[in-house]
């Protein structure tokens, strides 16, 4: 049985994949010419909340880095939205509940490429149960 991290990870990256984005499990370098948009699912951190000797609760937060064109911000903030709304529905892994506790997003220009960039940030944290 994989750990509710990698199974996180795993629903929201076939998440990605399945509404049609380039998807990448590590930031692309800029040496690899990678087109935008794409998405950069990345950190997943949990915390256990002990309530008894044999009850274990469990939150559990990913984050999704969504990078596009300045010039594009319709088929960004579509993105972004999109991806929000998927992971407002997901409420199951392969061996877990999950509960929405909180979707956190911010979006921000980045100008650290030769690119005017778009930078979207999700934070998505769950209950397991």
């Amino acid at each position: 049985m994989l750990s509710p991290k990698v199974q996180l990870f795993n629903a929201v990256f076939s998440k990605s994949v399945a509404l049609g984005y380039d998807t990448y499990d590590y930031l692309p370098g800029k040496d690899e010419e990678t087109p935008y948009p794409f998405v950069h699912v990345a950190e997943v951190t949990s915390a256990d909340v002990i309530n008894n000797k044999d009850v274990i609760n469990s939150r559990i937060s990913q984050t999704v880095h969504v990078w596009g064109m300045a010039n594009d911000r319709a088929l960004f903030s579509d993105m972004v939205f999109k991806l929000e709304m998927e992971l407002r529905r997901l409420y199951q892994l392969d061996n877990y509940y999950l509960r929405l506790l909180a979707l956190d997003s911010n979006e921000m220009y980045d100008n650290t490429t030769m690119d005017n960039l778009l930078h979207g940030i999700i934070q998505v944290e769950y209950k397991i149960t």
